[in-house]
Order: C-alpha cells, then structure tokens, then sequence
C-alpha cells in the first residue's frame, strides 16, 4: 500500500501528570490531548493514516476520543507494551502489512504538532533515512556541579 502514516504513541500513564486518568486522555479544547494529536495528523493532506498504541485498560477512554475521527484514517488501536520502546516497536510492526514509505512517531501527550512541523518532517524524509524535529533553545542553560553554578552555556 505504501504511503505516509503516523504512529502515535499514547500507552503511557502519565504518573507525574497526577490526575485520576492519563494526560493523554485529558480535557483540551473540547476534545483530549490525544484528540488533538490524532487531528493534527489525520487532517495532514500528506498523511494516509493514523493508528494510536495505547493502554489496554484505556479501550473506553480511546473509543471516546475517536468518535469524531473517520475511520477510514484512522485504524484500529494497538496495545502498547511495559516500555516506550517495546510499543513504538509493536506499533511500527502493526504497519508492517502496509508497507509504508514513511512512518511518523509522535507523543500522545503532545498536541501541538503544527501543519508546519508535520510537513518539515515528511520533507525531511525524503533526503534521509530519519528526521528529529528540534526547537532553538531560548531559555538560559547552566552547568553545575555539587549544588552550584560552574558556567553558563552557550
């Protein structure tokens, strides 16, 4: 089949968020987090699919925030294992059968994914095996040692 999809990964907990449901699932702009991560991606003209690795005891929370999203798009959710690693890995292998050109792995507790960015990464694709989008540091760096400030870094 070829083509772009997005993989997004949403099987965490989200502990430090501390609330009673992971971040992924909570309130944002009359939708979830994750609603949001899956438009971004579903409404791309560049992007052929959408399929979300989730927790398996998340099924209902998933199924409320998919219910706006065509399905046609959007594929059926995947189980994500005991570690990032282990559901990126489950999830890149449930595309396998589709044979994707580009594959795109995104954060479920990330919803601010811009047009841009998706673009700039796909763009990217083209010219080599795998892009990180990154963002200029503007905050103030500093290098310490024992509880104190050595330098500030460039």
């Amino acid at each position: 089949m070829a083509g772009c999809y997005a993989l997004i990964v949403a099987a965490g907990r989200g502990q430090r968020f501390g609330d009673e449901i992971p971040k992924q699932y909570a309130p944002l702009g009359g939708g979830t987090i994750l609603g949001k991560c899956i438009g971004a991606f579903i409404n791309h003209p560049n992007v052929d699919g959408v399929r979300c690795v989730i927790n398996e005891n998340d099924i209902d929370l998933y199924k409320e925030t998919a219910k706006s999203f065509s399905l046609e798009r959007l594929l059926s959710p995947v189980f994500g294992g005991e570690t990032r690693q282990q559901s990126v890995l489950g999830g890149l292998e449930s595309l396998s059968g589709l044979s994707p050109d580009k594959v795109l792995i995104h954060d479920g507790a990330r919803p601010f994914a811009s047009t841009e960015l998706i673009s700039n990464i796909i763009s990217a694709l083209d010219n080599a095996p795998g892009a990180i989008p990154t963002l200029a540091v503007v905050d103030t760096l500093k290098k310490g040692h024992d509880g104190l400030i050595e330098k500030t870094v460039s």
